[in-house]
C-alpha cells in the first residue's frame, strides 16, 4: 500500500470515528424516563410527573421523528410498539414511553 493510499485511509477512518462520536454523544438520558434518549439540542420547556416537553427544531409532525433519533432510541434498547399520528409508543423492559413529535415540539410521557 502506498503512503498516499494509507494517508487517505487514515483520514477516512478518523472522519468516520469523529462523526460516530458526535452522533452518539449528541443525546442524553431523559430526567423522568430513565434510559430513554433525548437530543442534547432539545430545550426542556416543561416538566411534570410523567411528562417532559421540549422545544426542538428537528421535530416535525409531517415527517415524524428524524431517522437519527429513531436509530438512537433503538440503539438504547427501546422498541417501537405503536404509532398513531404524531404519537409513537416505545417499550423497554415492560416500561412504555409515548413520544409526540410536532413542528419544533417534542414530548415524552407515559401512556
Amino acid at each position: 500500500m502506498t503512503k498516499k493510499k494509507l494517508g487517505k485511509l487514515i483520514i477516512f477512518a478518523g472522519l468516520l470515528i469523529s462523526i460516530t462520536f458526535i452522533f452518539l454523544f449528541s443525546f442524553k438520558e431523559s430526567e423522568e424516563f430513565k434510559g430513554f434518549p433525548v437530543p442534547k439540542s432539545a430545550e426542556l420547556t416543561e416538566k411534570k410527573s410523567e411528562l417532559e416537553k421540549y422545544k426542538w427544531g428537528s421535530a416535525s409532525e409531517e415527517n415524524g421523528l428524524p431517522l437519527r433519533y429513531q436509530f438512537m432510541i433503538k440503539l438504547w434498547g427501546w422498541e417501537k410498539v405503536d404509532q398513531m399520528g404524531a404519537l409513537t409508543t416505545y417499550e423497554k423492559n415492560g416500561e412504555q414511553v409515548g413520544v409526540i413529535s410536532l413542528t419544533d415540539y417534542l414530548s415524552l410521557s407515559t401512556n
